[in-house]
């Protein structure tokens, strides 16, 4: 994987402490230590990063000075520069980003979802001029920089603008990933209409989304614990993958799909109703199998937490898993992936 250059570079604001990232590595597994190598090699690209990231946003910077976040969950996209000039230069980078030669190499590119089989800039029909028409030209985008100049402000010595997206800018984002969520769930034998509503709910379709917890990617892998499952129980070798290998889109949503596959089959195995077990794997997803135990049995005893579940009707379970699971972001989670989930049905 080549690295990405100057002029956008395409980075996520995520949270390993200086103390964290001081520590040597020689006491790791040799592919835990790479990887941890990775997270330190970005932190001291000089960029400064935020802990209080969520993972649908995504953060850019050019050579002009000027700062980009867009956050796919809200659709916006908030940009700032040292002076209007640089503003407008920001905001047509921004509106015509596919990728050039003297900015990310084209594999780069390709890996990281940036450029799509039509060739066209990658917020193409995510952001809309003001004659509602999708930006492809540099005439277009000119012309609306200089719309959104007009009503730029100017704080803390800097020129701001919100680019709003599009209503519809989720689905054009997920139409993105569609078919390679369809040969995954094929692949793992888990719905594609389930894959879709994790990958909205993890990332909002960000494919450079990072977390607090340094889960990355549109399905919010942890390289360590699912990364780690995949490759031994699905490719059946001992490895932990890359950051790299998980801001690839398609692999990053196979290994996605492949976890919740091993969490049907082998982590959650004997909940005898179907419905039940994918409401299960759902909230596995975000809070961990021993989560979900320890809500349904005081001592977190699993065959008494499955036997549990067996005995309850799958509207008893839902109501279970969105009032009486012990973390409260795991209710709500579960309430979003299965409302969610109903659009992608005809997948």
């Amino acid at each position: 994987m080549k690295v990405l250059q100057a002029q956008l570079t395409i980075m996520l604001l995520w949270a390993l402490s200086p103390t964290t990232l001081a520590t040597e590595f020689t006491h790791y597994e040799d592919d835990v230590a790479t990887l941890l190598q990775e997270y330190r090699r970005d932190q001291y690209s000089g960029f400064q990063f935020d802990r209080g990231v969520e993972p649908s946003l995504l953060q850019m910077h050019d050579e002009q000075g000027g700062q980009v976040k867009a956050d796919f969950a809200r659709g916006e996209i908030n940009i700032d520069a040292v002076s209007q000039a640089a503003l407008q230069q920001s905001i047509v980078r921004l509106l015509l980003t596919q990728f050039d030669p003297n900015e990310i190499d084209i594999q780069t590119a390709n890996d990281f979802g940036l450029v799509n089989s039509s060739k066209k800039p990658f917020f193409y029909n995510q952001i809309l001029d003001t004659d509602g028409k999708p930006i492809e030209f540099e005439w277009r985008a000119q012309r609306y920089a200089k719309h959104l100049l007009q009503r730029s402000r100017y704080e803390n010595g800097r020129y701001w603008v919100t680019i709003p997206m599009s209503a519809n800018h989720t689905q054009i984002a997920g139409g993105k990933y569609v078919a390679f969520a369809q040969s995954a769930s094929v692949r793992h034998q888990v719905p594609v209409s389930l894959v879709m509503a994790i990958m909205e709910t993890e990332s909002s379709f960000n494919p450079m989304a990072r977390s607090r917890s340094n889960a990355l990617g549109l399905m919010q892998v942890k390289a360590n614990t699912a990364g780690r499952d995949y490759f031994a129980l699905i490719k059946g070798y001992q490895h932990t993958p890359s950051a790299a290998y998980l801001y690839q889109p398609e692999s990053n949503i196979d290994l996605g799909a492949g976890y919740l596959r091993i969490l049907q089959q082998r982590y959650l195995k004997g909940i005898d109703d179907p419905l039940k077990l994918e409401y299960a794997v759902i909230a596995s997803y975000n809070g961990g199998s021993g989560n979900l135990w320890k809500s349904l049995n005081p001592q977190g005893n699993k065959r008494n937490a499955i036997a549990r579940i067996n005995r309850m009707s799958s509207t008893d379970f839902y109501w279970f898993l969105t009032n009486r699971h012990n973390r409260k972001e795991t209710q709500n989670y579960v309430k979003k992936v299965t409302a969610k989930q109903r659009k992608y049905l005809q997948l």
